[in-house]
């Protein structure tokens, strides 16, 4: 993958979203609907073994119908990443960087890890803090979540503080298989309006 010219569709966007089980009306009723945390791929696809994931977005996330350009990291003239690693760059029509996702690979003994159980934390973590206001979801998946397990959610706001203009918060999530055993984690940054610091989930 070279320079990609991205598109964002609006239904794309929104089967996403429920295959992530969101009902949040900036996925699934906006006109021109915002990308969830874990949407843009760091390596051109959504299949495989990501272990680790960091999505950063540089302002609002992007929206259905903006324009893209994805530059793979590794790409000829691009800053080269390990072999199990993958980077993307994205960037709007006039240039400018709007968001990037990282990506590691890893097999937990011959399992496949399933990106599911981190679109299902983002999904808590958005409906808690807002679609438009994430800034950075980054995750660990621990171990695969088994078919057809539900998965419980937790969060908590470790700090907050100003960047960027910007007032935000830093929270720190967590899911949980049926037995309770945690599969994934994340640490999402979010930005708040308002002095008041968000409960915690």
């Amino acid at each position: 993958m070279g320079n990609v010219a991205v598109v964002l569709d609006t239904e794309a966007i929104r089967l996403f979203a429920r295959a992530a089980r969101s009902d949040n009306p900036a996925y699934r009723l906006a006109d021109r609907p915002v990308v969830p945390p874990t949407f843009l791929p760091a390596d051109g696809s959504r299949v495989g073994e990501r272990v680790e994931t960091d999505h950063r977005f540089f302002g609002p996330p992007p929206r259905a119908g903006d324009q893209l350009t994805a530059i793979r990291a590794g790409a000829p003239g691009q800053p080269a990443v390990g072999a199990a690693e993958s980077l993307t760059r994205y960037f709007d029509r006039t240039g400018g960087l709007v968001a990037e996702s990282w990506a590691a690979a890893e097999a937990f003994a011959g399992e496949q890890v399933s990106p599911q159980a981190a679109a299902l934390l983002a999904t808590y973590a958005t409906d808690w803090l807002g679609a438009e206001a994430i800034r950075r979801f980054r995750t660990r998946s621990v171990r695969p979540l088994p078919p057809g397990d539900v998965m419980s959610c937790s969060g908590r706001v470790t700090q907050s503080y100003v960047q960027d203009g910007e007032s935000r918060v830093d929270v720190s999530l967590s899911g949980a298989d049926a037995a309770g055993t945690v599969v994934v984690r994340a640490w999402a940054t979010f930005a708040v309006t308002g002095d008041g610091t968000p409960d915690p989930r």
